[in-house]
């Protein structure tokens, strides 16, 4: 993997409002979901093509990935990696993250928070605030380096 874009699922409702049992199943709301498509739509704009978008086993997470995939179309489709349900430490995500995207250049990872602040902290020794459908893109490296952020609330 040379690029890691690192996203929080869009906007989700809690699981009361949402009418759902547990927090693992949330839907996006319709605003997360337009979200999560503007995002995708500008990291096309900026060049961005990731062959695979992993995600979440949890529902919102899942919900996002299917929205950014129907924009951005990876050749590699889209799959559940569970260690993005932010229950892991960011170094071991990292670990398997690295060991599932092999042969990949370009992988977009959809997670929680505070998971993916963590994992963004970890590789870029940056401290982020991924607000929903929040995106950092990362030079894997070596060096790793934060090549930009990108706050849905920005694109209008």
């Amino acid at each position: 993997m040379k690029i890691l874009f690192l996203m929080r699922h869009g906007l989700a409702p809690s699981a009361a409002d949402a009418g759902v049992e547990s927090d693992a199943l949330r839907p996006l709301s319709e605003r997360g979901r337009a979200d999560a498509r503007r995002v995708a739509q500008e990291i096309a704009k900026r060049g961005g093509r990731p062959e695979l978008v992993l995600h979440s086993p949890l529902t919102r997470a899942v919900q996002t990935a299917a929205a950014v995939a129907e924009i951005l179309k990876p050749a590699r489709g889209t799959a559940s990696f569970a260690p993005l349900d932010n229950t892991r430490p960011a170094e071991e995500v990292f670990t398997e993250l690295t060991a599932r995207t092999d042969g990949v250049d370009e992988v977009l990872a959809i997670g929680h928070q505070p998971q993916v602040g963590e994992l963004a902290a970890l590789l870029t020794e940056t401290r982020l605030d991924f607000r929903p459908a929040g995106l950092a893109v990362i030079a894997t490296g070596p060096p790793l380096r934060l090549l930009w952020i990108l706050d849905p609330g920005e694109l209008g």
